[in-house]
């Protein structure tokens, strides 16, 4: 949640990535490949990834007890993210990272004045502002208009796993590549701008008029509104394969916070109220689902 944002965001070598794999995306290429998003929502992860019997203990769920003393003490003296807040605790974090004084004018709709909470990604992730980030806008011919760190108003939940997760995002930077159409964001993340490094692609789409959600159970997806998010990921190391079979990650980022127009905080039903109750909720009632709490009672 710091300020203090890293010289790189300066720095035109991440602005003009270098890295093997990386491309300005020709968009009309892309669209060429079909890319679809499910209207069922079957998030992929929940069934590819953290499978056998390493994860039994759930150490990655994000309430987890699992070592959680290690985190406990290491964390005062030395950690990636030292600074910890409760969702539950008013409006505190929610000021903090979504300060209207760091929000640049030039960052998307999509993603200004906006908390995003990440609800159904298993990676040890809560709460992101994208619209404090640096931004440019763009040109006719495309060009990286974004870019941020995952050391800056990205929080990681309190378990260990975030402990040591934060530790190895530190040094990786996210470039933002747009659509022409505005309905697509190429996130594009890499640890060093070089020839001799390689990028990871994800991407989020603008939901538009017109789409429509349910779950697995045939039940309509009410929160999903025109110009919400979604974040998907395909081939992690081309932009263009997006066959429906390769779909490994999706998740709806749900805004949970935002400044409106008079520059104050206002929190959005119902996602804050999803939000709260997942931190707060009693985890006694998951005891048989997260094998007594992740072994740690």
């Amino acid at each position: 949640m710091s300020t203090d944002y890293p010289p790189r965001y300066v720095d035109p070598r991440y602005w003009n990535p270098q890295c093997k794999n990386f491309e300005l995306i020709d968009w009309d290429k892309w669209y060429a490949t079909n890319p679809q998003v499910p209207k069922v929502f079957d998030p992929p992860q929940r069934k590819n990834g953290f499978q056998g019997s390493a994860f039994a203990p759930l150490w990655y769920w994000n309430r987890s007890w699992y070592c959680q003393p290690l985190a406990f003490l290491l964390r005062p003296c030395c950690a990636a993210k030292p600074e910890m807040e409760r969702i539950s605790d008013g409006d505190v974090i929610f000021n903090k990272m979504l300060d209207p004084k760091k929000t640049s004018q030039d960052a998307p709709e999509a993603f200004k004045n906006h908390l995003l909470w990440t609800e159904n990604n298993y990676a040890p992730e809560t709460l992101i502002n994208m619209g404090s980030w640096a931004w440019r806008k763009q040109t006719a011919e495309g060009r990286v208009i974004g870019m941020g760190s995952m050391d800056y108003d990205w929080t990681s939940d309190a378990t260990v796993f975030a402990y040591f997760f934060s530790y190895a995002i530190a040094n990786r930077t996210t470039v933002v590549q747009a659509s022409p159409d505005g309905k697509w964001y190429a996130l594009i993340t890499m640890s060093d701008p070089g020839p001799e490094s390689l990028c990871k692609y994800v991407f989020i789409y603008v939901v538009q008029e017109g789409d429509t959600f349910e779950t697995t159970g045939g039940k309509v997806i009410d929160h999903v509104k025109p110009g919400d998010l979604i974040r998907m990921t395909w081939d992690l190391d081309s932009p263009y394969e997006t066959d429906d079979s390769k779909l490994r990650y999706m998740y709806f980022p749900r805004r949970v916070a935002s400044i409106n127009s008079d520059g104050l905080l206002v929190k959005n039903s119902p996602h804050y109220e999803d939000l709260l109750e997942a931190a707060t909720r009693d985890p006694s009632d998951y005891c048989c689902q997260t094998c007594c709490y992740t072994c740690a009672c």
